[in-house]
């Protein structure tokens, strides 16, 4: 193993770990679906611009290639990293339009790992976006398996849908699921190797194909509701509280719009209607659409509310150290990417993730160095052993602490106003009565 090879296999390995540390919870479905050897194209959808492709290479299992902007590879030292782990330049007119030409070098470099036998990873809506849904698809991963096949490779387009329940969010989970593989010699011997032919209709089938494994709405402007739409319809089963069943919840909801709105639309457009109409109705009383008062009354509410306050109690020292300790780098991390006004979340998430790790690692090393100054050695070492399991404890304590002070502080009010509170519960148990009758036997989304 030459050096260049070791270098990859480590990059590989330290961007994994840090994948898994910002998102620890992943559940893969139909993994069986990806061949252990032989030539693969992964496609996928491109929601978050930096770790998309190191989960990728971990759900593979295997090295895979990816393409990166050119721009990239001229930024020292990251640009080395980028060509250790194998990655290929790709050439964006919006980057530089006279070296759009050479995407042909771009292709024939990806056919030739693929005709080699080795894993080749693409994003072919070409950026990487907010949206729920799957933009334009380019013809750019049909062009490079067919070129392969060409020279003969047997290769396999396996489509991955990456869906995060936030992914802007420190500690989100994620959903990959592995769509039905596509055989590129027999689409090509179907239409009698007619590549011209065989191009159209294979970049359609992986758009096809993505949309079945991506959270997709047809129509983005429909996006607003399907936050509001996840409230009123939670997952029915027994792990309901997983982020995961969430996000199976989120993918059934999304397919449902889409089938209601293609099937019946007035009666879509006036489900829509009520929501709005009780959205207005909420937020004249303070409340959104997710507040659990809503949801939850009498013991339940009351054990729920108790409950979380005692869940905080042991963890309030903890918390409170890695508060404390974090304060500085968290605060100049959000200071940092403020002022570069992030446009989306991506790159918010990117942004924080990229500005987070020296500052926090210059950070614990001062902290490090103060406590060995002034304390001992063997204290300084077990503080910054400890601290970050602190951050983590201090992360949930806040988020908690925060929604079960909004809480509290919405029944309170609502004491005051019975009558309008027994309506809105009302109002939304029948929302949840029409979505549950539009669902019940429509779709299926295993």
């Amino acid at each position: 193993m030459n050096l260049s090879t070791r270098a990859g296999s480590m990059v590989r390995r330290m961007a994994r770990g840090l994948m898994h540390l910002y998102y620890p919870t992943i559940e893969v479905s139909h993994r069986d679906r990806i061949p252990a050897n032989g030539p693969v194209l992964f496609v996928s959808n491109h929601p978050n611009s930096l770790l998309d492709a190191p989960l990728i290479g971990w759900v593979a299992q295997r090295p895979v290639h990816f393409f990166a902007k050119a721009p990239l590879f001229d930024v020292p030292v990251f640009g080395a990293v980028l060509r250790a782990v194998g990655m290929v330049p790709a050439y964006r007119s919006s980057d530089d339009p006279s070296q759009v030409r050479r995407n042909l070098d771009t292709l024939r470099a990806g056919a030739a790992f693929l005709v080699k036998g080795e894993a080749v990873g693409i994003f072919p809506e070409g950026k990487s976006h907010d949206l729920n849904r799957v933009e334009m698809i380019r013809s750019g991963a049909a062009r490079l398996a067919l070129q392969a096949a060409a020279s003969g490779a047997a290769v396999l387009i396996v489509p991955l849908g990456l869906n995060h329940e936030r992914k802007e969010r420190f500690r989100s989970a994620v959903w990959v699921r592995i769509g039905r593989p596509i055989d590129v010699l027999a689409l090509l011997r179907e239409q009698g190797g007619q590549e011209r032919k065989a191009l159209r209709l294979l970049t359609a089938e992986i758009e096809r194909r993505l949309k079945e494994v991506v959270v997709h709405l047809n129509e983005p402007q429909w996006q607003p509701f399907l936050h509001e739409l996840e409230v009123l319809a939670p997952p029915r089963h027994e792990d309901a509280a997983s982020p995961i069943a969430r996000l199976r919840q989120r993918k059934f909801i999304a397919d449902l719009m889409n089938y209601w709105l293609d099937a019946d639309r007035p009666r879509a457009e006036a489900m829509a209607a009520a929501i709005q109409e009780h959205r207005a109705r909420l937020a004249a009383d303070g409340l959104t659409i997710e507040s659990r008062i809503i949801r939850l009354r009498g013991p339940v509410l009351g054990w729920r509310l108790i409950r979380e306050l005692l869940a905080l109690v042991p963890t309030l020292i903890p918390a409170a150290a890695g508060v404390i300790h974090h304060l500085v780098p968290f605060a100049l991390t959000r200071l940092v990417v403020r002022r570069q006004k992030p446009p989306g979340r991506t790159w918010l998430a990117t942004l924080r993730l990229l500005w987070s790790l020296p500052l926090y690692a210059v950070w614990y090393a001062l902290v490090w160095w103060a406590l060995a100054r002034w304390s001992r050695v063997w204290v300084a070492w077990l503080w910054v052993a400890l601290m970050p399991l602190a951050g983590i404890l201090a992360w949930r304590c806040c988020h908690r602490a925060a929604e079960t002070t909004r809480l509290w502080w919405q029944e309170t009010r609502m004491l005051f106003h019975r009558q309008d509170l027994r309506q809105l519960r009302d109002e939304q148990a029948n929302l949840r009565q029409q979505l549950l009758a539009l669902g019940d036997g429509h779709l299926d989304t295993e």
